[in-house]
């Protein structure tokens, strides 16, 4: 099987597909997997689908796709010969075509890459958009948490507007990959001021008594003139579960001062998170 694309569906599927023992090959044309997560985290998830047997090929591109019935060659810019698989997933991303939802009867351009909305959700007059629609993220929480607002707000309920801020996502790998709010990258493009703590997981008791499969870190990203957690990672086994705590620091600006001082279960990955908080520089 060849995947093109190696985002969270890209590299979720080739991990699948490989452990039914079925030869796999990613092509990315970014320099890393997970292009748009920290990029501990695209060296993670090459790490862990090449110990699954699968070949990541990054920074390559197809520029023409062939089938003759039997199989699929995918032409790769600068390659003489192509790649060839029986089967071919396209996990490149979509993108709304608004065209065909005839957005423009209601006064909106069909053209556009994304409805634009308020703080309610409201597209236009007795209009609201919630989902894929909106831009804001291609994900079944992002949807519902939109919904909520959006049916609050129609039956005339007050409600607080939409808040972006801490958007958590997982990529559901063996470990997990989970993130919320800003990567180092990006709160360094707005100009913050940052401070950072990559932390792996095996360094934590937890992480140490599970062993075999215990791939991962913690990585936070502080705002350093204001002392609160603006982004974070947590990558390894439940990688997602412990991302929930993060998620709640960076939605309610918990400052990292308070953070610091909590009690952390023992011994559990959340340990990771107390560690890294002191390790913040």
């Amino acid at each position: 099987m060849l995947v093109l694309g190696g985002g969270a569906i890209g590299v979720e599927l080739a991990q699948v597909f490989a452990r039914f023992k079925c030869a796999v090959t990613v092509v990315e044309g970014q320099e890393r997997l997970l292009s748009q997560e920290e990029p501990e985290a695209g060296d993670l998830a090459r790490q862990v689908l090449r110990a699954d047997g699968v070949t990541v090929r990054t920074a390559t591109r197809a520029r023409r796709i062939d089938h003759d019935g039997n199989g699929f060659a995918v032409h790769l810019e600068g390659a003489d010969e192509p790649l060839r698989a029986e089967r071919l997933l396209v996990a490149t991303g979509r993108r709304a075509d608004l065209s065909t939802l005839g957005v423009d009867t209601v006064g909106l351009d069909p053209a556009a890459g994304a409805v634009p909305t308020d703080g309610q959700l409201r597209a236009g007059e007795g209009l609201w958009a919630v989902g894929d629609i909106t831009g804001h993220g291609a994900f079944t929480h992002m949807s519902m948490y939109q919904a909520q607002i959006a049916v609050r707000d129609i039956l005339g309920q007050p409600g607080p507007d939409a808040d972006y801020r801490a958007l958590p996502r997982v990529t559901f790998t063996d470990p997990e990959i989970a993130a919320v709010g800003l990567t180092e990258r990006q709160a360094r493009e707005r100009g913050l001021r940052v401070r950072t703590a990559p932390l792996p997981i095996d360094s934590s008791t937890r992480g140490w008594i599970h062993g075999a499969g215990n791939e991962g870190f913690i990585k936070l990203v502080e705002d350093a003139d204001r002392g609160v957690l603006v982004g974070a990672t947590s990558a390894g086994p439940a990688g997602g579960e412990v991302l929930y705590g993060l998620n709640v620091a960076v939605h309610a600006e918990v400052p990292v001062e308070r953070l610091r001082h909590m009690i952390y279960t023992y011994p559990t990955f959340h340990r990771a998170v107390e560690a890294a908080l002191a390790a913040l520089r």
